[in-house]
């Protein structure tokens, strides 16, 4: 049986719950008085609208913004900075300042975790490869002729949804679930050791790393 040293362990543990830290910092309240966008109704015809979602990333301006976040590899594996932390609240400090500094690095890993899952689960594989080709064509259908359901227009994105919703039996037969949590399992775990033990403090001064705590 494989078992974890108690440090490493609590270290894991500490680092995971600066991870929720980080997440909460970046959230803002919005205390002007003001009222939300109201729901409006769309003049297409195709239901309503929120003016609201329209604030929300595109994929092409989170991989964009993923890219400009990306700190240099030799930084990120440096060796010389792996140090073990001397309390809780240093631990703390260091793996917020870890998540927020090294983000993009971080997501890297967890594509390449994802991307290996892939690799090695030929069915699901096959299963995401069928999923992509059919919204592929899809996309060229739209390009040439909208689709409607009676005097309704379907957008890409409901069709995209449809081929979600239709590959759902696909996925899970082929053992999405156990790809999906080892993932995330390998990935906290490779995060949180790397976020707890790194010491970012001998990469930016202490004056960026104020900065980096306060800021939301």
């Amino acid at each position: 049986m494989f078992l974890i040293h108690p440090n490493i362990f609590k270290v894991v543990v500490y680092a995971s719950l600066a991870f929720i830290v980080a997440i909460m910092t970046d959230a803002a309240i919005d205390m002007s008085g003001e009222l939300s966008a109201p729901i409006i109704m769309d003049k297409t015809g195709t239901g309503f609208t929120y003016p609201g979602l329209n604030r929300i990333p595109s994929l092409q301006d989170f991989i964009k913004s993923s890219k400009e976040r990306i700190r240099p590899w030799s930084t990120f594996i440096n060796t010389s900075n792996f140090k073990a932390p001397p309390n809780l609240s240093r631990l703390l400090k260091r793996a917020v300042n870890n998540i927020k500094y090294f983000q993009g690095n971080y997501i890297v890993i967890s594509i390449t975790l994802m991307a290996y899952c892939l690799l090695t689960s030929p069915l699901l594989l096959l299963s995401v490869f069928a999923s992509l080709v059919a919204c592929y064509l899809l996309s060229l259908r739209n390009a040439e002729k909208k689709m409607q359901f009676g005097n309704k227009e379907i957008t890409l994105h409901q069709q995209y949804g449809i081929v979600g919703l239709c590959s759902l039996p696909l996925y899970y037969w082929a053992g999405v679930g156990q790809v999906v949590f080892w993932v995330i399992g390998a990935s906290c775990f490779v995060i949180s050791l790397h976020a707890g033990t790194y010491n970012i403090e001998e990469v930016i001064p202490p004056e960026d790393q104020l900065t980096v705590l306060l800021q939301v």
